[in-house]
């Protein structure tokens, strides 16, 4: 084997089960889900695998708001982007994942292309956070029903969660995109198309695709999926800075040939912002909840 593919044998472990565990963690709060969207699993492993990781990060900035804004959207208006009513049930999922990603493509190419026009992370961050703080305050969904997990038991519902034909694809799923950035990291010349690669919520746009089509086969409201999207713009006040502190660190702290060092600060970093989500989100949402009562 070559170096590159044992690389790749030895990372993607590591980056698998941290997706397993945050993606099961959006499984117990709507809020925490809408965060998680953005989180930044590829982010990181992008940044880390990179020459050049301050150039992947600062790719990535603009690309965190745009997703945030796509799922939005897609949220918002769930079975007219794209029509899928007469499709089956895999048929609905393959073809709204498809379509959502080439819609991702198109503008995380212009913003690629044009990121040196593009303000940077401090005034994106700023933006960002003014845009956030309204956005709850105007659109956090009314009346929403509160989070009720059918047991305490996590082991179980972790285990349940994945173990079924959509877990498997979201796992297939989260598995081709990091392959698709790992090498595409040693095949380009300009890493800010790494960071571009790294900001592909693919895993995310499968989730949603499940969660719409549990809802249809429910024949239950659309608005159920409403709480999701009220913390979606938190992500971009998690990633920027995540991903602003991780490449600088990478260049200023952490020795060049530190591979365990990296891996370990990316690790301890993640955990870090796993346990801001879910500690803080819920208090939040419980807030704000409270006050539209």
């Amino acid at each position: 084997m070559t170096d590159p593919l044992i690389a790749f044998l030895i990372k993607l472990p590591l980056a698998l089960a941290v997706f397993l565990l945050i993606a099961y963690a959006g499984t117990v709060s709507k809020r925490v889900a809408g965060v998680l969207f953005t989180f930044p699993i590829l982010n990181g492993i992008a940044i880390i695998a990179s020459d050049d990781p301050v150039t992947v990060a600062d790719a990535i900035y603009p690309l965190v708001i745009f997703n945030c804004v796509l799922f939005a959207a897609l949220i918002s208006f769930p079975r007219t982007f794209p029509p899928v009513g007469m499709l089956p049930r895999w048929g609905r999922l393959f073809t709204r994942v498809i379509v959502w990603t080439f819609a991702w493509l198109a503008g995380a190419l212009v913003l690629t292309h044009h990121r040196s026009a593009i303000p940077g992370g401090g005034t994106l961050l700023a933006g960002a956070t003014v845009f956030a703080i309204a956005f709850m305050a105007l659109a956090w969904s009314r009346g929403a029903p509160a989070d009720t997990p059918s047991t305490n038991n996590h082991v179980q519902r972790f285990v349940a969660f994945w173990c079924t034909d959509a877990g498997f694809w979201r796992i297939a799923f989260f598995i081709i995109t990091y392959a698709c950035l790992f090498f595409a990291a040693r095949a380009v010349s300009d890493q800010k198309w790494v960071g571009m690669a790294s900001a592909l919520p693919l895993p995310g746009f499968f989730a949603l695709a499940v969660l719409i089509d549990d809802v249809e086969e429910r024949s239950a409201a659309m608005a159920a999926l409403t709480p999701i999207r009220d913390t979606l713009f938190l992500g971009p006040l998690l990633v920027i800075p995540f991903n602003w502190t991780f490449s600088h660190a990478l260049l200023s702290v952490v020795p060049p040939d530190g591979v365990a060092a990296r891996y370990l600060l990316l690790f301890a970093m993640w955990t870090v912002a796993a346990a801001a989500v879910v500690l803080l989100v819920p208090r939040l949402a419980a807030r704000l909840d409270r006050r539209e009562t």
